[in-house]
């Protein structure tokens, strides 16, 4: 795509179509890409918008791929439900999160995300069905 009036190049793998992203605070059901269960989900932004001005047309962190544009930045993310995006939250700073955990890989890692996870997916899900 072309932002900018300059071609933008980011890994298949990476890239949603901006019906797929949900806005600030919009909701929407389906599978949380960190628990697997089928709740309702939100956009957890893997550079927290307060640090979009820290990366917009500079170099993004070690490890993310793609141009450092507005439209980058802001469909740069996960789909997860309020539980799991509440976790992410809690284990670091913005600052921390958009510099050390801007992967869904390196989220799995934390071992405070990974006992969370392990958790969740042992709860309910809003179908009411045992994972």
């Amino acid at each position: 795509f072309i932002e900018y009036g300059k071609p933008q190049e980011v890994p298949m793998d990476e890239v949603r179509a901006m019906e797929d992203v949900a806005e600030e605070g919009e909701e929407g059901e389906g599978e949380c890409e960190m628990c697997q269960r089928e709740l309702k989900l939100t956009f957890h932004h893997l550079i927290p918008k307060d640090k979009h001005p820290t990366y917009l047309g500079k170099r993004l962190p070690n490890g993310i791929e793609g141009e450092p544009t507005r439209y980058f930045l802001n469909s740069y993310g996960l789909m997860i439900c309020r539980q799991c995006h509440n976790t992410v939250h809690n284990i670091a700073s913005n600052e921390v999160l958009a510099a050390q955990y801007n992967t869904l890989q390196k989220l799995l890692a934390h071992p405070v995300i990974q006992r969370w996870v392990d958790f969740a997916k042992k709860r309910r899900s809003s179908s009411g069905k045992a994972k």
